[in-house]
């Protein structure tokens, strides 16, 4: 049983693909026209591509432009600084790594030949004056939003506020890979709707997809943008994973409000059933412990969380641990509900869960089965389970 925030399952569906020979296959066309075939292995099946994998996700972004060919978050990320940020020399802001922005961002621009800036983050809020300052005297071409490591929600309208006010010509794209799941299934809001001009991110972690990464707008002339990037920086989108993500998203459709809801509502009570249990919950002195998908817990010492680690593997249970989120020095436990919710994961289990992390902790039950002890108190996963 995985408890680690970036990772998540696909359900048998969307599984199905990547035993297929579509593997091994090229598809380059953006239009199912018969006389436009140059690498017809994926012909058969490149609706799957073209229709269900791009409606379904427009649907749920409610955008009509997605590329669904980044290969990962981080390619994801590439691909919208070089199809938004303008010439090199350019200034992209992003958020420090040390308030808990993605540790790569800051670098992957000035790679790409841009002048990087950044910007800190408390409780999900851009420092104001900080960004402000940035958008007056430097009027950058894109902020680049990309909160992973945090317990609350980003504020995008915020963002949206000062750039209208400093600098209206920059650019704003949010990377949602941690929260993709939440935002497509409505438990978050949209950075859309909030006023980004694009938004993405990574399909394997709140969302439950494949290994792969999606590109959302609703202008098409930033769509045509991201578009020709894409196009020059990547030549295979691994077709096979690509079918997979539209099985994913197909059945998101159908079941992600749902899931979504159930994640916010497991992460909460999982903070606080641990924290009842005498657990060290990360969590603001006057809140809950989470907003997010994410559970922060403190055990102690670099020897002593590695061990309680192993002794949660000895269970069956996998964690994640951390040593540089922001805000809490040291080793933590950077926990995600995201996977168990989606397998069905509610307040029963959650609560098994507490207890095995008591076990784990007071040296009781190392016989390799406390995963399986939760996972036979799950409900009826969000996902379809006939397939006949």
């Amino acid at each position: 049983m995985n408890l680690v925030p970036s990772e998540n399952r696909m359900s048998p569906l969307a599984q199905l693909p990547l035993r297929s020979d579509f593997y091994n296959r090229y598809f380059f066309n953006d239009r199912l026209d018969p006389a436009f075939w140059q690498f017809r292995g994926g012909q058969e099946a490149a609706e799957l591509e073209t229709d269900l994998a791009l409606n379904s996700l427009a649907h749920l972004a409610r955008a009509p432009h997605v590329n669904v060919r980044p290969i990962s978050g981080m390619s994801a990320m590439m691909i919208a600084m070089a199809g938004l940020a303008g010439p090199p020399g350019a200034t992209v802001v992003s958020i420090e790594a040390s308030s808990g922005g993605h540790y790569a961002t800051s670098d992957v621009a000035a790679r790409l030949g841009f002048s990087s800036r950044t910007v800190p983050v408390t409780r999900g809020v851009v420092d104001p004056e900080r960004l402000g300052r940035v958008l007056r005297e430097e009027q950058p071409r894109l902020v680049y939003l990309d909160l992973q490591n945090s317990l609350h929600e980003l504020d995008v309208r915020g963002v949206v506020r000062l750039i209208e006010e400093h600098s209206p010509s920059t650019l704003l794209h949010v990377d949602c890979s941690h929260t993709l799941g939440l935002v497509l299934g409505g438990a978050m809001a949209n950075p859309l709707d909030e006023g980004a001009d694009s938004t993405g991110g990574s399909t394997h972690k709140t969302f439950p997809g494949p290994h792969k990464g999606v590109l959302v707008t609703r202008d098409a002339e930033l769509r045509n943008r991201l578009r020709d990037a894409q196009f020059r920086m990547l030549s295979s989108h691994h077709f096979a994973e690509t079918l997979a993500l539209g099985f994913a998203a197909a059945e998101f459709c159908h079941f992600g409000a749902d899931y979504a809801a159930q994640v916010l509502a497991n992460a909460r009570l999982f903070g606080s059933l641990l924290r009842e249990a005498g657990f060290n919950v990360v969590a603001d002195d006057d809140g809950p412990a989470t907003s997010t998908h994410q559970v922060w817990v403190r055990i102690g010492s670099a020897a002593d969380t590695d061990g309680f680690s192993q002794a949660l593997y000895d269970l069956g249970i996998r964690v994640n641990v951390q040593v540089d989120l922001p805000g809490v020095p040291g080793p933590v436990l950077r926990l995600g509900v995201s996977e168990l919710s989606f397998i069905g994961g509610g307040p029963e289990a959650f609560t098994a869960l507490v207890d095995e992390f008591r076990n784990a902790r007071d040296g009781l039950h190392q016989d390799g089965k406390g995963g399986r002890r939760v996972l036979e108190v799950c409900g009826a996963p969000h996902y379809f389970t006939d397939l006949g």
